[in-house]
């Protein structure tokens, strides 16, 4: 979803820069990409400049090594495509491989990116960092919510269940009033006890939830 032409502007509007995992979502430039990375392992990158980056990690009985490369001359890229991007600057590719107990799988994800990239390890630690907001949020709403566990299919309903309980995560992690309790514990406290759940709407003083501290 997030890798929309109309994103990208408003990001740039706003100051910022973006950097955009491309999806199916956008099948003619993943078609692309796919198929220019593939190109340079077989016939490499010619007079490309290109910056390369690698990391590994060991843990757990696993091994996982990370290949980042960024790519800033554009000139291969489709004429057609390059103007939909704004200040589109750079392409790049990562491919995580893993060696788990021998048995080794491989995995590649495409980005665009503008000028604030400048170098594959940039892009690298953007990368994992956006990597690591996007799967904490579904972990913390399954361990608080057990949200992964809910059976609500139709309609609009997952959507609007989706935003509720976000907006409760948000109340929970906002209040103060039991700082050594799990955001799970603070859920079923708001359950169990009426005035600490309107006092997390501000619909009364925190302090009158203060005397239920020992519960």
């Amino acid at each position: 979803m997030g890798c929309q032409t109309e994103i990208a502007q408003k990001i740039l509007e706003r100051g910022g820069d973006y950097l955009l995992v491309v999806k199916d979502n956008q099948p003619r430039l993943a078609e692309v990409l796919n198929e220019f990375f593939a190109e340079g392992d077989t016939l490499g990158l010619g007079r490309l400049p290109v910056s390369r980056y690698e990391t590994v990690e060991k843990g757990h009985g696993r091994i996982e090594i990370r290949r980042a490369l960024w790519i800033t001359d554009l000139s291969w890229l489709d004429k057609a495509i390059r103007p939909r991007w704004p200040k589109l600057t750079g392409v790049g590719m990562i491919e995580r491989e893993r060696d788990i107990a021998g048995k080794i799988s491989r995995e590649r994800a495409f980005s665009i990116g503008s000028r604030g990239i400048v170098s594959a390890e940039a892009f690298a630690k953007a990368a994992r960092c956006h990597w690591a907001i996007e799967n904490s949020l579904p972990w913390v709403l399954d361990v608080t919510f057990r949200e992964d566990e809910c059976r609500v299919r139709k309609g609009h309903a997952p959507r609007n269940f989706s935003a509720l309980r976000k907006f409760a995560l948000s109340l929970l992690r906002r209040d103060s009033t039991y700082p050594r309790r799990s955001l799970r514990s603070r859920r079923k406290t708001a359950d169990r006890i009426p005035e600490y759940r309107a006092s997390l709407l501000g619909l009364t003083p925190l302090d009158n939830a203060l005397r239920y501290n020992d519960l």
